[in-house]
């Protein structure tokens, strides 16, 4: 015999009409979000102006007739308002083309790679697109960069060596030197009667650092910098490097490129889609920069090669391996460099660089080149690398500069905030101009890991773990129909909701990647959902057995199952 439940104020298992509703409108805009991941995506490539100017549909015609010349077959040729869109049917195809393009146009165009949805365009107007994929999924590089922290901390402490000196003077504090020895600058005092007044001065001046006497050596003092100063440098110079890092990636035309701090003293950078390893190295690692020296015309070059180099003057080499005589001061480097544009030599058409230069430098530059018409002025590049070394039993970086002349001109007029530099071939040029429109690296850094993934990797994987997912959903929804019956496929049809709620939430969230990992999470996430359908049904069935009605049999699997659900995950 039936027993029933005490009776209600509301009817069980009934619930208010919104919440319908709710579930309803979760379920339309989930499927409607999630939608486009199923037209998937076609690598394309996007074309815009620098100067951020509109593309015009006589520019896409001429884009058109330049692929179709190079047999490149397009899928389609978009116009939007800032870029033109270039589908292709393939990875190979749209890195042909982007070799094409890139050799067919103005330094003023950016050519990037990417990837566009095939979803309709109404998808595109709600703004509903695909997940992000990581590089498991989708290919491309990724490097780990180490800075050079003691290089960092030393450039910055050797700063102030002249500083010091400076402010010594300016209080009629005589001293004998000031030198930097590791991480501590040492001021040694002409006499002990200055070194109460050189604390003072120097501890108001510099609170950054800390001051400490040796009672041994009455007139010295040194100064040490404050971890919390040290840690800032450190700090600062990661960021610098970050920024540059990004300025160069988007010098490749990566599009959904990460740069990212990791640690004190690391860079993580992520290029999706890209296949280019050899360039993508020069860029990311390259460290080149420029200095503009002056030839020196009256040294002999034979009797520099033997040892006997002239006062202020040092001897260098061309890459064809001439030397060449050059004085040491500098009259200008490259962080006077504001703008940087690989292109050709109006009259000889070679490779060149055009130059444009800005601040404080500019006049002291000019007024050189006005001094020196008639002789010969040198552009030696300068180059960073790293090496590893054993000290102690311990690998530790050591820094190597080298000093390459890359031209050696005649200054015909005086030279103002732009010019041109040639002698370079056509893809040192574009390095080195990306590399100079990117900003100079505070210090060095090392490439210490670098892994590429390919696109048919990267297809595979998204392969094999759609079919994981299709199978464990193909088992699970197998099991509860087979053994709970009409339940189970209710269940069913939860646990595919879920799998489209998750799908769109990772779509509509900006930052969202989907990883090989993040298809294990699903998979996994497919287990613990129906772990908990199991709960019910169980407690359900328990129910049953007491011969209570249906309705309350359910109202009662629920509200019991509950809160072992919760502590359960």
């Amino acid at each position: 015999m039936l027993q029933q439940p005490v009776s209600t104020a509301s009817p069980l298992n009934r619930f208010p009409l919104w919440k319908y509703l709710l579930i309803v409108a979760l379920v339309i805009i989930s499927t409607l979000y999630a939608l486009p991941n199923v037209f998937g995506e076609s690598p394309a490539i996007e074309i815009s102006l620098r100067t951020g100017k509109p593309i015009t549909s006589v520019f896409a015609d001429n884009i058109k007739g330049i692929l179709h010349k190079h047999n490149v077959s397009v899928l389609g040729i978009d116009v939007h308002d800032k870029n033109l869109e270039i589908k292709f049917a393939d990875h190979d195809v749209q890195i042909k083309a982007q070799e094409i393009l890139e050799k067919n146009l103005d330094k003023q165009y950016v050519v990037a790679l990417d990837l566009v949805p095939n979803a309709p365009n109404w998808l595109a107007a709600i703004g509903a697109s695909p997940m992000k994929l990581g590089l498991d999924l989708r290919g491309g590089m990724y490097f780990l960069l180490e800075i050079d922290m003691q290089t960092v901390v030393h450039n910055q402490l050797n700063s102030y060596v002249t500083s010091i000196k400076e402010t010594l003077r300016k209080s009629e504090i005589y001293y004998k030197s000031v030198l930097l020895h590791g991480k501590n600058i040492n001021v040694s005092l002409r006499d002990a009667s200055y070194l109460q007044k050189a604390e003072e001065v120097l501890a108001e001046k510099y609170p950054e650092f800390k001051l400490t006497t040796d009672k041994t050596a009455p007139s010295s003092l040194t100064v040490n910098a404050k971890e919390s100063y040290l840690k800032q440098i450190k700090s600062y110079a990661a960021q610098q490097v970050v920024q540059v890092m990004r300025n160069r990636v988007n010098e490749l035309g990566v599009s959904e490129a990460s740069v990212a701090k990791q640690g004190d003293n690391h860079v993580v950078i992520e290029l999706p889609g890209l296949q280019d390893a050899t360039r993508a190295k020069q860029i990311i690692g390259g460290t080149s920069t420029l200095n503009f020296l002056m030839v020196n015309e009256n040294a002999d070059v034979e009797a520099a090669l033997k040892g006997n180099i002239p006062l202020g003057s040092s001897l260098y080499y061309t890459k064809d391996g001439k030397p060449v005589v050059l004085k040491n001061r500098i009259i200008l480097t490259g962080k006077s460099v504001v703008g940087a544009i690989s292109g050709y030599d109006q009259q000889t058409n070679l490779p060149a660089v055009h130059i444009k230069i800005s601040g404080s430098d500019v006049l002291g530059f000019s007024r050189v080149t006005r001094e020196n018409i008639g002789r010969s002025m040198a552009v030696v590049l300068v180059e960073t690398t790293f090496n590893k070394v054993k000290v102690n039993g311990k690998l530790e970086n050591r820094t190597r500069t080298t000093n390459k002349i890359i031209s050696v001109a005649t200054i015909n007029s005086q030279l103002g905030n732009s010019f041109q530099i040639t002698g370079l071939s056509n893809e040192a040029s574009r390095n080195l101009a990306v590399m100079i429109r990117a900003g100079a690296l505070p210090a060095p850094v090392q490439v210490v890991q670098e892994t590429q993934i390919g696109p048919t990797l990267g297809a595979h994987n998204i392969e094999m773990g759609a079919l994981s997912i299709t199978i464990a959903m193909a088992l699970v929804v197998l099991f509860m129909w087979l053994y709970y019956g009409l339940f189970g496929l209710i269940a069913d049809v939860a646990l595919l909701l879920n799998v489209i709620f998750i799908v769109a939430v990772m779509s509509i969230l900006p930052g969202a990647t989907l990883t090989l990992a993040g298809i294990a999470g699903i998979v996994l996430n497919v287990g613990m959902a129906i772990d908990a359908n199991v709960l019910i049904f169980e407690r359900i069935r328990e129910e049953m057995r007491n011969k209570t009605s249906l309705q309350f049999c359910i109202h009662r699997g629920y509200e019991k199952a509950f809160a072992t659900i919760i502590d359960s995950n």
